[in-house]
């Protein structure tokens, strides 16, 4: 694991003992009442004038065609430099996160741990049982099929359907849950650098604003009204591609032929802080399952308490022994089609509990 001093990255997760504020509508950092940005003037004063438009307005306003298809496309490209996200504990340490490429070279070692634990403090009652008593069903949009679509054009492994969006009040970070990973932006306007289908199915999906944090509902509002009116509006509009022709692919009977699609790559966060968490309040849990309808691992506790809910597998991290203890020993509970991102959540308890990863841990050069 690598050690660094993120010096920017520890500031902005320390916004309250630097005396610094966010904007109350984009998340943007702010000192001295000035956004710490590269906003043109004409996006801040646009920003200052936000009105909330009334749910009913935005469902009544006629919807623009959609014109962009893909039966030309050869391929959709995103240029850019690259870099791997990694995590970063308040301090400055630096690690990585537990991707794809981790969970092949560990699944077999952890999966061989949690078959030879010594005890588990599963509950008797049947799953179906649990997911009837602590889960009320609720029926949710999925992704459209445009933008499925789409990423069957794109070559290099693409990070997947979305399946929700979050605003983590805790970070002031926004959080969007896909098929191969968490991207996190650090600001609303961030999200507006993934390319249009992207966006397209973000707007399908009910924002997960727990905080209430009205900048984040007042912008996610502004963006399914400028979807719906064909994103007339050139400052909350997504990015959409430059096309290449293709040589030689002039189809003459239709006159057709076929593109490239160029994008840049969206302004994810490449250093991601991690998210503080409780410290010893696993006692009276109960079993822990994975919502399918948001995607996050839910602890549910003895008692009337107030289930638990957690985003990102990574923080686990964060959590302390005796909690990261409680989950190695719970089995989590999912349907089968959930089983790949569930146990996801299973794996990284189980690697940090017999690697002796836990908030306030000395990371050392196995982790």
């Amino acid at each position: 694991m690598r050690y660094s001093i993120y010096n920017n990255l520890k500031a902005i997760h320390s916004l309250k003992a630097l005396c610094l504020v966010v904007h109350p509508t984009t998340g943007e950092i702010l000192k001295d009442g000035k956004i710490v940005a590269d906003l043109s003037h004409e996006q801040l004063l646009a920003l200052n004038k936000m009105k909330e438009d009334d749910d009913a307005e935005i469902d009544k306003t006629s919807i623009e065609p959609e014109t962009e298809n893909v039966e030309n496309i050869e391929e959709i490209v995103f240029e850019g430099e690259t870099s791997k996200s990694t995590y970063v504990r308040d301090g400055g340490m630096e690690f990585d996160t537990y991707d794809e490429e981790w969970m092949k070279e560990n699944q077999e070692d952890i999966d061989e741990q949690l078959k030879n634990r010594t005890s588990s403090d599963n509950p008797t009652d049947s799953f179906e049982e649990r997911r009837k008593r602590f889960f009320s069903k609720v029926e949710r949009l999925t992704p459209p099929e445009a933008q499925v679509n789409f990423l069957q054009f794109e070559k290099v492994k693409p990070h997947g359907k979305i399946w929700s969006w979050m605003f983590v009040n805790e970070i002031h970070y926004d959080a969007i849950q896909r098929e191969y990973g968490i991207q996190y932006f650090s600001s609303l306007l961030g999200i507006l650098s993934l390319p249009f289908y992207d966006i397209a199915a973000l707007m399908k999906l009910e924002l997960v604003n727990r905080s209430n944090f009205k900048g984040a509902t007042l912008f996610a509002r502004k963006i399914k009204f400028n979807k719906r009116t064909g994103w007339k509006n050139k400052l909350y509009k997504p990015q959409f591609p430059i096309y290449q022709q293709i040589m030689f692919t002039l189809d003459p009977s239709t006159n057709t032929t076929r593109y490239k699609l160029f994008y840049q790559l969206a302004k994810v966060m490449d250093k991601i802080p991690l998210m503080p968490m409780k410290q010893n309040f696993l006692d009276d849990m109960r079993l822990w399952c994975y919502d399918l309808d948001t995607h996050e691992a839910v602890i549910v506790f003895n008692g009337d308490r107030e289930n638990f809910r957690m985003l990102d597998p990574m923080w686990i991290v964060n959590m302390s022994a005796n909690d990261i203890s409680k989950l190695f020993r719970h089995d989590i509970f999912y349907d089968d089609k959930d089983a790949c991102q569930a146990l996801r959540f299973q794996r990284v308890a189980c690697y940090c509990f017999y690697r002796g990863i836990h908030a306030g841990s000395t990371w050392t050069l196995k982790h």
